[in-house]
């Protein structure tokens, strides 16, 4: 059975599906991903760790263009004892104060474990995402290439942010997806493509409804 939309419903079927499509193609979109091919760690190792020899911690950037939902975050993480990570506000060169937007702790982290936030929903603008250590945890934040496109940071033996811009030095891998937020323009349309459905259907109808039967005669 051929299905066809009515001439008078298709201007509002357009509009619904139009605000739809704006939400659902913007889904699985990765906006950062320094993992070398594949999900391949390379080039030198980032230490992580907060033991007697004194702590770093490690922070990456990223930026996002419009407002989104992080679906899942992929990190090179491993190691013993506890680490929490998250999603900081980026307003420099490093990170100016430890002051979580979102964040997750994990215990005995393993390398390319997936962290998925579910309701980590963050505005246009750039971020830090990163990872502090707990008292006595030993581990690293694998690179995944020896050729990083972006400086990031990690805090020194007294616990200072540092910038880091040495290629020797791998960027850490990690791979942030995410969904876009609809904005208000798109809930606008699918509202107003709704209505109008809803209207045109209504006085379809009354129309049904009202017109009279047809009478039928014998010849």
């Amino acid at each position: 059975m051929k299905f066809e939309i009515q001439g008078h419903l298709k201007i509002p079927v357009l509009l619904l599906l139009s605000g739809l499509a704006t939400h659902v193609h913007a889904s699985g979109t990765v906006v950062l991903d320094s993992f070398g091919p594949g999900d391949a760690v390379e080039g030198w190792p980032t230490q992580l760790y907060q033991d007697g020899s004194g702590r770093q911690d490690v922070a990456i950037p990223f930026t996002l263009s419009v407002a989104t939902s992080i679906e899942s975050i992929l990190t090179s993480i491993d190691g013993l004892g506890g680490v929490t990570v998250g999603i900081m506000a980026k307003q420099g060169a490093v990170p100016s104060a430890s002051a979580w937007l979102y964040s997750s702790h994990l215990d005995n982290p393993v390398a390319n474990s997936m962290l998925t936030p579910g309701a980590w929903t963050l505005a246009a603008g750039n971020y830090w995402l990163a990872a502090i250590a707990d008292n006595g945890f030993s581990g690293s934040w694998q690179s995944g290439t020896d050729v990083p496109t972006v400086n990031w940071a990690y805090t020194s033996n007294a616990g200072a942010w540092q910038e880091v811009t040495s290629q020797f030095i791998g960027l850490p891998a990690a791979r942030i997806t995410v969904s876009a937020v609809p904005e208000p323009a798109s809930y606008a349309l699918m509202l107003a493509g709704g209505l109008l459905i809803a209207t045109a259907l209504r006085r379809q109808n009354r129309k049904a409804v009202g017109a009279p039967l047809n009478s039928c005669t014998q010849g």
